[in-house]
């Protein structure tokens, strides 16, 4: 543009421009081009990694939000949201719920940083036997929920057994204590329409009859 015009101005005005003006006019413009980009393209680096860092951090406050700050599971408001949102499009599966037998127990006998690794020893337990197709979540203190993607419900008995075998296998090593752990399931088959409050329901009470059935206390954590 410089040149351009400097050019234009010379063939208006009749003047002509000797070797070393001509050298200037096209060397000059890019001597102070140059140094300009590389200070306007550096600017514009800086803002891009700024906004990237801005969304990362966005993204960081989302989770801490829709998670428990214990187990880094859902917790019950944003599994509820995803739940209710799957119910409305007609998502096939089935609502599990857990329970962590005798909380109370090892929370008197060994202290609550115990209780602590049990809680997350149950949340390891359910990521690693539900996998990563399953949404989990901590619901209460003791209590877990997950939803599975499935029409079909698994064998509940053989994966109750799994789940305490690593429940026990997480809270050992965490804790350093040779003591066992236990959990009670609960399920509910989902179908378009059902709230997550009826379908919790109807889980809880298979729930409890298990642990009638099997003699423990009854302890709920909602």
């Amino acid at each position: 543009m410089s040149i351009s015009i400097s050019t234009g101005i010379r063939v208006v005005l009749g003047i002509e421009a000797d070797t070393v003006t001509v050298a200037v006019r096209i060397v000059l413009p890019f001597l102070i081009a140059i140094p300009l980009a590389l200070i306007w393209f550096t600017h514009l680096e800086r803002l891009e990694k700024s906004y990237r860092d801005l969304l990362k951090h966005t993204a960081e406050l989302t989770r801490r939000a829709s998670a428990d700050p214990l187990t880094g599971v859902l917790n019950r408001r944003s599994f509820v949201e995803h739940f209710d949102l799957a119910q409305e499009r007609g998502a096939a599966g089935f609502l599990l719920i857990a329970d962590v037998d005798y909380l109370k127990s090892i929370n008197d006998r060994f202290g609550h940083p115990a209780g602590d690794a049990a809680i997350m020893a149950t949340a390891a337990a359910l990521r690693e036997t539900l996998g990563p197709q399953s949404l989990i979540a901590r619901i209460g203190g003791d209590e877990f929920c997950a939803f599975l993607p499935t029409e079909t419900a698994h064998d509940v008995a053989a994966l109750n057994l799994r789940m305490n075998d690593i429940a026990t296998r997480e809270f050992q090593t965490r804790t350093g204590l040779d003591e066992e752990m236990s959990l009670t399931l609960g399920y509910q088959s989902c179908h378009r329409g059902l709230t997550f409050e009826a379908a919790i329901a109807r889980a809880d009470k298979m729930l409890y009859g298990s642990k009638r059935e099997r003699g423990l206390k009854l302890v709920s954590a909602l």
